[in-house]
């Protein structure tokens, strides 16, 4: 997977290797990664269940799962297993739609993203709790690219450092003068924009194998922006 500039690289052709990498496994098992309504204690995100387990759903409930070939998502009222054919419920269980999770670098064919094209970015319009596989060669990323910006880096004992961002550019590599604490909280201020970005960064002691240990390395460390976006990216059975 293709973490922005991270050492730890995978090519985006290396992400569908991923998606299908535990396919074979004879003890499947697949991971909570979202749910809500009255059932949502009994299926919190980061909870393992078996691909045969039985999945009993009231009015009102939503439940989404991942596995090694990407997401399923389950409404309730209803019994519902993780192995049921994809085509037995379009009401219930959404379709395929071609999509690719962007744990590694996905290109836009042309298209302003409104999102980083991998989790690992940091995006400086959005704050919160951000997962780094390693803290080496870590990219900023902003979904305007058209003008010139100043972001201005605070760091535990307010050390900063001032980075030029120039037009054009989506992605600007973090200043190698302000180095990434694990659990340090920094503050990124940029020209025009009155309230700073505030990112608590969690460094993962090991890199993660497949989606789903990336999702609950994700999970455990409540990195819910990096979460929702592979969700919303990862390809939908």
């Amino acid at each position: 997977m293709s973490w922005g500039r991270n050492k730890l690289s995978l090519s985006r052709f290396a992400v569908a290797a991923l998606l299908a990498s535990a396919a074979a496994s004879a003890a499947a098992n697949v991971l909570v990664v979202r749910s809500s309504g009255p059932s949502a204690k009994s299926y919190p995100p980061g909870r393992s269940l078996p691909d045969n387990a039985r999945l009993a759903l009231q009015g009102g409930d939503t439940v989404v799962l991942l596995n090694a070939r990407g997401t399923r998502t389950f409404r309730g009222p209803g019994t519902f297993s993780p192995a049921q054919a994809v085509q037995a419920s379009a009401r219930t269980v959404q379709g395929s739609n071609g999509r690719r999770a962007r744990i590694g670098a996905v290109r836009s064919a042309g298209i302003v993203p409104t999102s980083p094209t991998t989790i690992w970015h940091i995006d400086v319009s959005q704050g919160g709790t951000m997962c780094l596989a390693s803290t080496s060669d870590v990219m900023l990323w902003r979904p305007e690219a058209a003008e010139a910006t100043t972001v201005t880096i605070v760091g535990p004992n307010r050390a900063s450092h001032d980075l030029a961002w120039p037009a054009g550019s989506t992605t600007a590599a973090w200043p190698a003068q302000l180095p990434i604490a694990d659990g340090a909280v920094y503050e990124l201020r940029q020209a025009g924009v009155a309230v700073p970005t505030r990112v608590t960064f969690k460094t993962l002691q090991s890199a993660p194998s497949d989606i789903q240990a990336v999702a609950e390395a994700l999970i455990r460390n409540r990195c819910q922006e990096q979460l929702d976006l592979l969700v919303a990216t990862a390809p939908a059975e």
